[in-house]
């Protein structure tokens, strides 16, 4: 079976979040992805986006460095030196921002364990995506049982890298340009590697939003630079 590849359908109106908790099969797992216009809100922070969502639970806020540090806990509160978290408690929410890297999002079938991790370009060639299989094998669950999303995040059309750091990419994964540059498929390098570390291909949904492209609905710091804000993820129990 392929993987799902979603290619949205939506209008871009004034709808400040994306839902996705309908893609997982848990029902009790709830997924969010903010966007430009909750960033317009006066109250746009992320425990405000996390009241309005429905989600009740404490936070857990990774100090992010585009590292591949992640962890799994039960504590609430700021992690530093870390780009994502899993949890398995009903009580806390594990929480990203990006602003074109891309959040992918863990979520159990059968049991209510879950995960988001912040992938950027560094994140995913120093093998965050190995060292999140790690931690869901290392915490004695299967990875059968894991649906993933990835979630919004600067695509093969936008994501242009020059000679001086192309080769730590996988050739299978870029396409040179006229003018020298090289274009890299983040999306399809992150699903290369979740299949190719033991993650059902049926249970892997890509999201085909362009942060960059879609200047109207998405925040984007290769757009933007400082000026570009973030957009958050969200996963917890409702």
């Amino acid at each position: 079976m392929m993987v799902k590849i979603i290619e949205s359908k939506k209008k871009m109106n004034d709808a400040r979040w994306i839902t996705l908790s309908s893609k997982f099969s848990n029902p009790n797992i709830s997924a969010f992805f903010s966007n430009k216009n909750f960033s317009k809100l006066k109250n746009n922070k992320r425990s405000n986006f996390a009241n309005l969502t429905g989600l009740k639970g404490k936070l857990i806020i990774p100090n992010q460095i585009h590292s591949n540090r992640l962890c799994f806990t039960h504590s609430e509160g700021e992690i530093d030196n870390c780009d994502g978290t899993f949890s398995n408690d009903k009580n806390l929410i594990c929480s990203i921002q990006v602003a074109d890297c891309m959040p992918i999002y863990f979520a159990n079938k059968f049991l209510n364990v879950f995960g988001i991790i912040h992938v950027g370009w560094r994140g995913l060639i120093n093998n965050i995506i190995l060292n999140a299989k790690d931690i869901i094998i290392k915490n004695n669950y299967s990875l059968k049982d894991f649906e993933v999303i990835v979630g919004p995040s600067i695509q093969k059309c936008c994501f242009e890298v020059k000679s001086d750091v192309v080769d730590k990419f996988n050739k299978k994964f870029v396409m040179k340009k006229n003018n020298g540059g090289f274009l890299v498929d983040l999306q399809g390098n992150a699903l290369s590697e979740l299949h190719n570390f033991g993650f059902k291909k049926q249970n892997i949904t890509i999201e085909t939003e362009c942060t960059f492209c879609n200047s109207d609905y998405f925040l984007s710091y290769r757009r933007n630079k400082r000026n570009s804000g973030r957009m958050y993820g969200l996963i917890g129990i409702i």
